[in-house]
């Protein structure tokens, strides 16, 4: 089977590369540095690991923070370490997830969970700020009396 040369040859374009693996992998590293390990499972659509990693990370920071209180601050050098690991490996994870399912991104799903937690910062913050001023202010009841 020969081409004639004075047709023009057909185009095969490559299929575009995608990278939802790497931003997968970035988005999940970078914000589990901040605290929102799981985010890069969120960008993939896997919403019930993602919530799952995310609330079991914040529990075991809190376990940790309990841990470094009671040891007056000398576990926290054996923790840092550890959470890195942490971060790092889910990272590798979901971009191996990606690579595996073929899984796309969207970064609208990221968007709308850092919107969601800051809305859910804000009212943990005005309910301890309340707290604590109530605090406060049944203290100095208790100091008058």
């Amino acid at each position: 089977m020969s081409t004639n040369p004075h047709l023009p040859q057909q185009y095969h374009p490559q299929p575009p590369s995608d990278s939802t693996d790497t931003i997968a992998m970035i988005i999940e590293i970078v914000f589990g540095l901040f605290g929102l390990l799981g985010l890069g499972w969120l960008y993939v659509g896997n919403f019930v690991l993602s919530i799952a990693i995310l609330i079991g990370y914040w529990v075991l920071l809190a376990i940790e923070g309990v841990i470094i209180a009671f040891s007056g601050g000398l576990c926290g050098c054996l923790f840092l370490p550890l959470n890195i690991v942490l971060i790092v490996v889910s990272g590798i994870k979901v971009r191996d997830y990606v690579r595996r399912t073929g899984a796309s991104g969207s970064i609208l799903y990221v968007i709308v969970a850092l919107a969601l937690a800051l809305l859910l910062l804000c009212v943990v913050g005005g309910i301890v700020i309340f707290a604590v001023g109530g605090l406060a202010a049944l203290s100095d009841q208790l100091n008058n009396f």
